[in-house]
Formats: C-alpha cells, structure tokens, sequence
C-alpha cells in the first residue's frame, strides 16, 4: 500500500506518523461516504444513509476478521495491489459521476446514477460498496500502524491514532456547517476533486508498483520507476495532485463559460 514513508525503522516522531496515517486513511473514508450521501440526497432517497452507516462498521468487522487471519509477515503484495487498484477504480468513477453532476456535460451520468440510488434494492450494493472501502481503509492503517509501533512502542502511537479520529470528526463537523448553507456547492464540488486526485492517483500507484515487479518487461519496469517521484511521498508528487485537480476545475470553468455565453 503506502509503506514508503515508514521505510526508516526508527521514526523521530511515532506520535505524528501514527496522526497522518489514521487522519488520512478515516478522512479519505469519510469522503467517500459524503459523496454517497449526497448521491442519496440528489435521488431523492435519504433512507440509503442508513445503509451508508452500516457499510462501515460492516467494513471494520471484516477486516478485522483479514487482520486475524495476516500471518506475522503481512497481507500478500499482490493482493495489496489490487485492493489499491479497485478502491482507486471505484471512488474515481464516483467522483467522475459527482463532476457530470455539478457542471451540466454529463446529463446522461447523472441520470445513470441517479436511476441507480432510485432503486429498492439499491442499498445493498450501497452497503457493500462503503463495506469495502472502509475494509481497505483499515487495513492500510493497521499494517502501516503495526509497522510504527513495532519500531517506535504503542503509547506514541496510541496518541496519534486517539488525534488522527479527532481530526477527522472535526473535519466531519465543519463538512456538516458548510453543508447547511444552500447557496454554495463548495462542498460537493470540494468532495469530486479531492476523490477524483485520491482514486487516479492510486490506480497509478498500483499500476507502478506492478510494472516495477518486473512482469511487463525491462522497459516498462522503468517506466514504473520513473513514476515513483510523482506518486505518493515522491518529492514531485505535488505536481501529480495540481495535475488531477486542475481537471475537473478546467471542466467547470469551461462549463461556466459556456453558460456565460448565453446569457
């Protein structure tokens, strides 16, 4: 998954490591759910929030039934990567159904989406997508927290995770605050783009990692390499993020200028 950042065995600061890894994991989950609950409330079927909520738990009970079941040494790699891959997949293409939605190009998606969370039977699939996202959720945390706290002790560590769960609950209140005011779509929009950078970029992690194994040929084992400064704690990776971001940006504007021209 994302164990680069911990290759040191002895990190200056467990605490903090332990912060960014439970705030990033819960508040990429925690998006996740609030594009499907907006979903929810675009297709007039607020009771599928309910099955929002019992995804995640779901997702906690089976991954602690994988956690129990990890040998000492860990989840198979390659397993890891396609976990990273289909989370990536599938929280891409909501975000990309989010975007139609808020810039009008994609009248067709939205219809498709919404005829989706219109159904009865709707909320099982729901429930086992948001079971499936908090699953992988806890499972990067936990391998990535054993890790920290195999080398550094568990009182630090426990400190983080304890502020990484408040952060993340405080991000959730703020959500709800900017939420209540109807006249701006910040957070829908906020909530697209941050999916569309997290799911893109992680499919193209997964994708490095597999070139990088060597089972596409030398050639494409450096081109795998070569992606890894623009991935994940790669010094250029801030580059990817603006890339991916200014995507859907550059498809509202461009839908607003349209509509400007109309006037």
């Amino acid at each position: 998954m994302r164990g680069a950042a911990l290759r040191s065995p002895h990190n200056p600061c467990p605490m903090f490591q332990a912060f960014l890894i439970v705030g990033r994991e819960s508040i990429e989950l925690l998006l996740v759910c609030l594009a499907l609950r907006q979903w929810a409330y675009h297709a007039g079927r607020p009771a599928l929030v309910r099955w929002i909520a019992a995804g995640v738990p779901a997702g906690f009970v089976a991954a602690a039934a994988v956690v129990a079941a990890l040998p000492p040494s860990g989840m198979n790699e390659w397993l890891d990567i396609a976990l990273d891959c289909g989370f990536g997949l599938s929280i891409a293409l909501l975000s990309c159904g989010t975007m139609a939605s808020m810039s009008g190009i994609g009248a067709h998606v939205t219809a498709r989406f919404d005829a989706f969370f219109a159904r009865r039977a709707a909320g099982l699939p729901v429930l086992a997508f948001v079971a499936f996202s908090a699953l992988r959720e806890v499972l990067e945390a936990f391998l990535l927290l054993r890790f920290v706290a195999v080398n550094n002790g568990t009182e630090e560590v426990a400190w983080g995770i304890a502020l990484g769960l408040v952060a993340c609950a405080l991000l959730a209140a703020a959500w709800r605050t900017l939420e209540a005011n109807r006249r701006t779509h910040i957070v829908f929009r906020l909530t697209a783009v941050l999916l569309f950078v997290l799911g893109v970029q992680m499919i193209l992690e997964a994708l490095a990692e597999v070139l990088m194994r060597g089972v596409a040929g030398v050639e494409l084992t450096q081109l795998g390499r070569a992606l890894s400064p623009y991935l994940e704690n790669g010094d250029r990776y801030w580059m990817l993020c603006t890339a991916l971001a200014a995507i859907p940006l550059l498809v509202w504007v461009r839908s607003w200028w349209r509509q400007a021209g109309r006037v």
